[in-house]
């Protein structure tokens, strides 16, 4: 398998160094270029076309959500991650309508960060794309094996995942659904072990982006 060409942009080059070290270090990846504004980003992702571009959201000149609206206009096939400080769901609901495929927080786990690359480029990919019928929505179990996981959620665990989407805190959900909270707390830390993330927010983020959970009834504020 060919390695997955990466270009990193953010504005302090300490932050370009931790993920150059990260990726570098797995032989399914290759770190082709580095950008410190939106600006310099869009001029070398026109050069590079990388596959996956980790894009800061904050930086001078131009941020990261308007490189990102720019970079998917001209070049709809690279795909972009977010990278971000701390899980903002405005921001993050920007990101995803200007394009980008996912958010990483920049003091994820390097196990995180590749595993989020290696699922976005598996859910970009030309023959990935090949094997699903225009206009059909790809089905869970499908959309859980490009996401990687060991093992599947289980149907109590997707209906905990979407009301955990809701905005629901363990106690409601566990009165929802008739569960002790202590029950409904170790459903929320399998699920985010299942899906790699170290938060709700991040895991409701996720599952939206792989078709696990429905969209409906899910609030805007931080979960």
């Amino acid at each position: 398998m060919d390695p997955i060409t990466t270009m990193l942009v953010d504005d302090h080059e300490i932050v370009r160094q931790g993920l150059r070290r990260i990726l570098e270090a797995d032989q399914h990846m290759r770190v082709v270029g580095e950008a410190a504004n939106g600006l310099e980003a869009l001029e070398r992702a026109a050069a590079l076309r990388p596959a996956v571009v980790l894009m800061d959201i904050k930086m001078p000149v131009m941020g990261g959500l308007e490189a990102t609206r720019r970079l998917k206009a001209d070049h709809p096939t690279i795909s972009v991650i977010m990278l971000t400080s701390y899980a903002d769901n405005a921001i993050i609901a920007d990101a995803m309508s200007f394009g980008a495929s996912s958010y990483l927080i920049k003091d994820a786990s390097p196990q995180l960060i590749l595993h989020t690359i290696k699922a976005v480029a598996a859910r970009a990919s030309p023959a990935d794309a090949a094997h699903r019928p225009p206009g059909i929505r790809t089905s869970v179990p499908d959309a859980e094996r490009r996401a990687g996981l060991i093992e599947p959620l289980s149907e109590r665990e997707r209906t905990v995942l979407q009301c955990v989407a809701a905005g629901q805190t363990n106690k409601e959900i566990g009165n929802a659904l008739g569960y002790a909270e202590v029950t409904v707390k170790k459903y929320v830390q399998t699920i985010l072990a299942k899906l790699y993330t170290s938060d709700r927010t991040a895991a409701a983020t996720t599952a939206l982006q792989l078709g696990l959970i429905k969209s409906d009834g899910i609030r805007s504020r931080a979960v």
